[in-house]
């Protein structure tokens, strides 16, 4: 019988062939199966990720340390807001025309500073960066935001959305408790 998490760490040959593709052809079928594993659950060790691929544990290892060397990828913990009940918004900014590099870079690195932003994402088109955002409630959200954007001469628009459902994670569903 197998078991639901490896029912769950079973993939179609169209799943590893996506994400070849998506690689432009830099990972190896075995390298699509541990990045897939650990997205799933970024905690396996490198025994199970052997077992789940069906590789030897030093290859297991070796791949997965040559992926994480290649910076294609990087084991990290997420918060899940949803699960504290807490609130987030994405804030998406246009700088004005005549803003500087060096007041987009100043504003940016105090973003990157800034603890109540988890996310940064520069876009090209009508704007130029969102910011995401979370606080414990949407009260105390709407005053972080507004502080932080306070006297900020380089923007020219905002566009904020605070953001109420978020049906998919990565590849979990996602249940908010605001709704």
């Amino acid at each position: 019988m197998v078991s639901k998490e490896e029912k769950a760490l079973q993939w179609s040959r169209e799943d590893i062939a996506f994400w070849k593709e998506m690689s432009k052809g830099e990972l190896s079928d075995l390298d699509v199966k541990i990045f897939l594993a650990l997205r799933e659950n970024g905690r396996l060790p490198d025994t199970e990720l052997a077992r789940i691929t069906g590789v030897s544990v030093p290859t297991a290892r070796r791949h997965r340390i040559s992926l994480q060397e290649r910076g294609y990828i990087q084991i990290m913990a997420l918060f899940i807001f949803e699960e504290f009940g807490l609130a987030s918004a994405d804030v998406i900014l246009k700088f004005r025309e005549e803003a500087t590099k060096d007041e987009i870079e100043a504003f940016i690195r105090e973003a990157i500073d800034n603890k109540k932003i988890f996310e940064i994402d520069e876009y090209l088109g009508e704007y130029d960066i969102v910011l995401k955002f979370f606080d414990k409630d949407f009260k105390e959200l709407k005053k972080t935001v507004d502080d932080f954007l306070e006297g900020r001469d380089i923007i020219q628009k905002k566009l904020i959305l605070p953001a109420v459902s978020s049906p998919k994670l990565f590849t979990k569903r996602m249940k908010y408790k605001h709704v």
